[in-house]
């Protein structure tokens, strides 16, 4: 499982240095070509969609800890995965329909129609393909989800370019239209292949399991998806508080720290999707805890990299994506998110994927997404009325030491044995990771 696990890794870094480019260079045209208002309308939508998230139910969840029993019937349980992110994008159709009207109404702009166009088109899309992404992953077939997703970002950024004559949030949204449709498309011819999904062997009613997708949705996907609504709302929703007591092009402002932030969080993003797939496939409490701390140590060592990181090139970085010389206060505010995405990942992140592969995913919502979720909005709803955009920002340090509280004393209830201090052994994953990259330029070169 280790060489398998380490090409995942190398395929999720190649996938992720080219996502890394593709949303830079995106983040640039956005940003330049569109006015600072409607860039802020696209960051509002999104503050407003964590709250939509909480419809997005995915009972593809329970692939990571249940696709071993899936390998003689994959045929039925994807059918059944399909028909229910069907009625699931029919549900998005109506509130995007229905946001549509309200926000367009509320702020006077018709913008916002097209923003939530942009926006419900790219929930369709990966909601249609997540139950082939997320197993192909667990079989560790990154390769393919690699191949795929730097594609699409290839097209994106293609398509952008024509902002460059037509710069408007209506040229966004029939972006995300055709993207979207391309990448159901291209999943589904893919994996059908692949993992040799009869179609036309499927009986349109009989094959539908009633039972399958209730126990899938209740015993697990319900609470998984609980938590990542939650999570959604605490990453997110700040910039729909700041939004209730400040105008667009502040918001604007907020939502170019927040973006660029983020890109912090794509290495140790790799690394928790990874930590999943290792944990599913991980035999035993003991082998689990060894593969969490692993991951906790590896994000550590990144975690430091990333500060000193931006500290030191990120008002290089924002004067080229914004083209502005009076960045003092976006620099601020990034400097804080992407402190609190560090914390978050190093800790949280590989914790939780523990907690939900041999632990119970409920009493983790319970005790701890729910207190942090509530805190969350208290903290971003008074920070940005009484402090605006700097409020805010600096609560995302308060809502990450809270969150990582909370955790904290739930992994405690399981006996959890951190392993901090293996540098030779890290020293030893990093290298093989090098190694597996140099090896397989080697046999390309064959």
């Amino acid at each position: 499982m280790k060489e398998k696990l380490i090409k995942n890794v190398l395929y999720s870094l190649l996938e992720k240095a080219g996502l890394i480019g593709g949303q830079f260079l995106s983040s640039i045209l956005l940003i330049r070509l569109l006015q600072r208002s409607d860039y802020g309308i696209i960051g509002t939508v999104a503050g407003v969609y964590t709250f939509v998230y909480i419809f997005n139910l995915s009972i593809e969840a329970i692939v990571f800890r249940d696709h071993k029993l899936y390998t003689d019937k994959l045929n039925k349980i994807f059918y059944n995965f399909f028909i229910f992110n069907l009625l699931k994008a029919f549900l998005f159709l109506i509130i995007g329909l229905f946001l549509s009207v309200l926000l367009s109404k509320t702020f006077q702009d018709k913008n916002f129609i097209f923003a939530i166009i942009s926006i419900t088109s790219i929930f369709i899309s990966e909601a249609l393909v997540s139950p082939c992404v997320i197993y192909a992953s667990s079989q560790f077939e990154q390769k393919i989800v690699t191949k795929i997703n730097l594609c699409r970002s290839l097209i994106n950024l293609f398509l952008l370019l024509g902002l460059l004559y037509f710069p408007s949030i209506k040229f966004i949204a029939l972006k995300d239209l055709l993207l979207g449709s391309l990448l159901v498309v291209t999943w589904y011819i893919v994996f059908i292949k692949k993992f040799k999904i009869r179609i036309f062997h499927t009986d349109l009613i009989k094959d539908i399991d009633l039972k399958f997708i209730s126990n899938s949705l209740f015993s697990f996907s319900l609470w998984s998806h609980f938590s990542s609504l939650i999570t959604n709302f605490i990453y997110r929703s700040d910039t729909f508080f700041l939004s209730l007591f400040t105008n667009m092009t502040t918001v604007g402002n907020y939502n170019i720290a927040l973006n660029s932030a983020n890109i912090a969080n794509i290495l140790p993003m790799i690394l928790g999707y990874q930590n999943n797939v290792a944990l599913s496939n991980s035999e035993g409490e003991k082998a689990a805890m060894k593969i969490s701390n692993a991951f906790i140590r590896v994000s550590f060592y990144l975690g430091i990299v990333t500060i000193i990181s931006f500290i030191f090139l990120g008002k290089p970085y924002l004067y080229l994506v914004t083209g502005q010389k009076e960045i003092d206060d976006i620099y601020t505010y990034m400097l804080c998110i992407m402190t609190s995405l560090v914390m978050v990942k190093t800790f949280t992140s590989p914790l939780s994927s523990y907690i939900n592969m041999k632990g119970d995913i409920k009493k983790k919502f319970f005790n701890v997404l729910l207190p942090a979720g509530i805190s969350t909005a208290i903290i971003y709803f008074f920070s940005a009325k009484i402090y605006g955009p700097l409020g805010i920002a600096v609560s995302n340090l308060a809502t990450a030491s809270i969150w990582s509280f909370f955790l904290l004393r739930e992994i405690k209830k399981y006996g959890y044995q951190f392993e901090l201090f293996r540098l030779k052994s890290d020293i030893l994953f990093i290298k093989n990771i090098i190694m597996g990259s140099e090896w397989g330029l080697f046999k390309r070169r064959q």
